[in-house]
């Protein structure tokens, strides 16, 4: 009687021991192949504070950056500036934000979208360029990462008010 239990409990034993190593060798294979890969699965993000929301973005492999806001301030703002960086100092969204200079400054009314960088049209005015922390232009492979911040500076038109909104930037680089 005690043999079969022994080999009751070897065999149950034995039946997870290959069903674990049946799981173990799929997730190998499944990071081998990329598909468990972190970096693929990292969700491309772009998030502001109250008041303005990221329609829709693109960073290209170059560095450019396709950026679309919306503003929900109650107010009509002009966009004197925007900048895409890793450098997240105290004094960079004064001192660092490129201006885009009087003319091109972007007027958007409360409810309404703005695009604010087109990488793909060569005309625009107002491009952006992601940077890296010490201001040089950040390239990418497509499939890489890009953490970073948006500054965007803006000045209410009824008020004359200046002021800076910081949002949070990850995304893929695409060709």
């Amino acid at each position: 009687m005690i043999m079969r239990k022994g080999q009751t409990a070897m065999e149950y034993l034995m039946t997870y021991g290959w069903a674990i190593l049946i799981i173990m060798v799929v997730l190998a294979v499944l990071f081998y192949l990329g598909v468990l890969n972190p970096s693929s699965v990292t969700p491309s993000q772009c998030v502001f504070p109250a008041g303005f929301t990221c329609v829709t973005n693109q960073l290209k492999t170059n560095g450019r950056l396709y950026l679309v806001i919306g503003q929900g301030t109650g107010k009509t703002i002009s966009i004197t500036g925007v900048a895409c960086t890793q450098n997240t100092s105290m004094d960079f969204p004064t001192s660092g934000v490129i201006s885009f200079g009087g003319i091109n400054n972007i007027n958007v009314s409360s409810g309404s979208q703005v695009t604010l960088g087109n990488p793909t049209f060569n005309g625009f005015v107002n491009v952006t360029n992601c940077t890296m922390a010490n201001g040089t232009i950040m390239t990418g492979t497509v499939g890489g990462v890009y953490n970073g911040k948006i500054y965007i500076n803006y000045t209410e038109l009824d008020s004359g008010l200046v002021r800076v909104v910081t949002g949070t930037y990850t995304a893929k680089y695409e060709p």
